[in-house]
């Protein structure tokens, strides 16, 4: 649950966090993950299945099968197209 409250604690009772606090951890986690790459290889970092789909998604964008997105309702409510 997100709070919009004063306090920018994890509140370890009731799991509530404030968007600043999911800020902070999306900070870490980021920092973390620039950190491992530059000691472990990507085949390490990430399943099979992701990198699968991220070099799929990069021959996409080679190939031109990408559109560019005007607006972000129209990219969530676009239906996806069979790979």
């Amino acid at each position: 649950m997100v709070t919009g409250g004063k306090n920018d604690n994890i509140n370890k009772d009731t799991h509530q966090i404030t968007s600043k606090g999911i800020t902070r951890i999306l900070r870490a986690y980021n920092t973390i993950g620039e950190f491992l790459k530059t000691f472990l290889d990507k085949k390490t970092l990430y399943k099979k299945e992701f990198l699968k789909g991220l070099d799929n998604s990069l021959n996409d964008i080679v190939k031109g099968k990408t559109k560019k997105v005007k607006k972000f309702t129209d990219f969530i409510s676009e239906k996806p197209y069979d790979c």
